[in-house]
C-alpha cells in the first residue's frame, strides 16, 4: 500500500491465490496517480511451471513496455518452490535462475545491472539454499546452476 498512489513506482506481483492475506486480485491496479503502477498476476495452486513461468514473461514484458526502471528490487519469496511446506507452487532453482536473468538482461539498458532480491519467503531451508544459489547466480551472470 505504501506506493499503492505513486507513479515513480511501478509493483508487480505474482502470487498464489487465494491466499494469505487475500489481496492481490487483478483488479488492484493502483489508484490516484499510481493507477496502472501496479500489476498483480494470481496464479492458482499448483500452476505449472511452464505456466508460471509464460505469465511471468507476459508481466514483465508489460511492466517493462509500462514503466523504465532506474533499479530494481526484486522481493524473492522461494516459498513458490516444489516442496515447500507452505507454497503451493512447483517452481525448481533452474526457474528462478531464469526469471532473475530475465529480469536483468530486460532492465540492463535501463538500471545498468542495478537489480537488488531480498529473501522474502521459504520454509524448505534445504530448498530456499538451492533458490538462493540460483538467484545469485542469475544475478551474477553465471552459470545456470
Amino acid at each position: 500500500e505504501t506506493f499503492y498512489t505513486d507513479p515513480t513506482v511501478y509493483f508487480l506481483s505474482l502470487h498464489q491465490s487465494p491466499h494469505y492475506p487475500g489481496t492481490g486480485s487483478v483488479n488492484e491496479r493502483g489508484s490516484d496517480d499510481g493507477e496502472g503502477y501496479t500489476l498483480n498476476v494470481p496464479l492458482p495452486s499448483a500452476t505449472p511451471r511452464v505456466d508460471y513461468l509464460e505469465a511471468f514473461d507476459r508481466a514483465l514484458e508489460k511492466t517493462l513496455k509500462d514503466f523504465s526502471p532506474e533499479f530494481v528490487l526484486v522481493s524473492a519469496g522461494f516459498d513458490v518452490m516444489a516442496q515447500d511446506p507452505l507454497g503451493g507452487m512447483l517452481l525448481e532453482p533452474q526457474d528462478l535462475y531464469v526469471m532473475t536473468r530475465r529480469i536483468v538482461e530486460g532492465t540492463a539498458a535501463d538500471c545498468n545491472g542495478k537489480v537488488v532480491a531480498l529473501l522474502e519467503g521459504g520454509y524448505n531451508p534445504p530448498r530456499v539454499g538451492q533458490g538462493v544459489v540460483a538467484v545469485i547466480r542469475g544475478l551474477a551472470g553465471l552459470e545456470q546452476p
